[in-house]
């Protein structure tokens, strides 16, 4: 088949529901970037007009990424593991400064500030899903199995260790939905869930102590997200760190049933919400667009994040399969720890809500993701939903 029939049938399946649904969340967060950024005012909004320009890229990304046979890209795992790990270890010895001199998570590549905790996501995706299909054969095998936490744990501690813990839980929590998929015993669910939940249990006890207290929660976490999970354990209202989180409550709360409108945000209009047009932005959509524009976008949200999950059931292999679940995994973990964060139900762990939130980094990781779950679709036979696999 020539390059140009390849595009043309690739064209030809695409579903352009899945690509309306990207473009229509990725348009209202420019808008809402624009809100953030007073662009009613000033026009000419450096972070508007970034945030456009990603998105630009982004949808060309998009469909770069759906015309390359995903099976192809996945013949390259083990480099592809090796990239990310290689990434990840420039960020801790040669990264650049963010947001204080404790936290570096961005490299600088050809003059484009570039965040590799944000390429991890779609790199882990990629590797296991090919990884778990090669030796599915072994996927109970203990020995393999304590190889797969190995391969899973290493990236996840190099992205901690920036600090992130947003983007570390989310390579964790994505890696553990594919292994799950994959076919792994409930028994050994059972028994991580057995290890984890006390650890978590003994581990919350410590955070409460506070920063400077802890007997060793501070060797995996640092001060700051150790004051900001002990802040929401003991509902303390009064503490600083609640700053955020309280006028973030205060936004959502004031949006009501149909919201201020556009550019009428008090909260928002005022600055009194820092990182607004980041991880903070679902509260100014529920202030300026009210209950019904925020559930919107989530509705909007969870179609795609359905229709990921579909073409993960009509995938024509394995590697195809997990992709597609693992995709579908990441946009639910963004969104609901974004939304827990904006509501005061989990702490402030600093994450985007896909598509929507600013960030190049991120915009790019989400429409490459996308783009091989739709070259996904395309090479999927169709079956009917009471067809029996063999």
């Amino acid at each position: 088949m020539t390059v140009f029939k390849s595009i043309k049938k690739n064209l030809l399946a695409t579903d352009y529901v899945f690509v309306l649904l990207i473009c229509a969340l990725s348009i209202f967060g420019i808008v809402v970037i624009g809100s953030v950024t007073n662009v009613h005012t000033n026009p000419y909004s450096t972070l508007q007009s970034m945030q456009r320009l990603a998105f630009g890229t982004g949808l060309v990304l998009f469909f770069i990424v759906s015309q390359i046979d995903y099976k192809f890209i996945a013949k390259f795992y083990w480099l592809i593991y090796a990239l990310n790990i290689g990434l990840l270890m420039a960020v801790i010895l040669i990264g650049d400064a963010q947001q204080g001199a404790d936290v570096t998570r961005q490299l600088t590549i050809l003059g484009q500030n570039i965040q590799p905790s944000q390429f991890s996501k779609i790199f882990m995706i990629i590797f296991l899903a090919t990884f778990v299909e090669k030796y599915n054969d072994r996927i109970n095998n203990p020995l393999f199995i304590i190889l797969l936490g190995g391969l899973v744990l290493l990236p996840v501690i190099l992205v901690q260790r920036q600090p992130s813990l947003s983007a570390s839980l989310v390579v964790a929590f994505v890696s553990m939905v594919i292994i799950f998929v994959s076919g792994i015993s409930y028994k050994y669910v059972f028994a991580a869930v057995s290890i984890t939940f006390p650890l978590l249990t003994v581990g919350g006890f410590d955070i409460i102590r506070g920063s400077g207290n802890t007997l060793f929660i501070h060797n995996f976490m640092a001060e700051y997200q150790i004051d900001r999970v002990a802040m929401l354990l003991q509902r303390d209202i009064d503490n600083p760190l609640f700053f955020q989180n309280r006028h973030s409550l205060h936004a959502l709360g004031s949006g009501q049933l149909t919201g201020k409108g556009l550019y009428n945000g008090t909260v928002n209009q005022l600055n009194a919400l820092p990182e607004a047009h980041n991880d903070f932005i679902f509260a100014v959509i529920g202030e300026e667009f009210g209950f019904i524009g925020a559930n919107l976008v989530l509705i909007l949200m969870l179609i795609l994040i359905i229709k990921c999950i579909k073409i993960a059931y009509f995938a024509s292999t394995q590697t195809g399969k997990l992709i597609a679940i693992g995709a579908a995994s990441m946009l639910f973990f963004h969104t609901f720890i974004h939304v827990g964060v904006v509501t005061n139900v989990l702490p402030n762990t600093g994450i985007s809500l896909p598509f929507i939130s600013y960030g190049g980094s991120s915009m790019w990781v989400m429409m490459a993701t996308m783009g091989m779950v739709m070259n996904v679709h395309n090479n999927s036979k169709p079956k009917s939903f009471f067809e029996e696999e063999s």
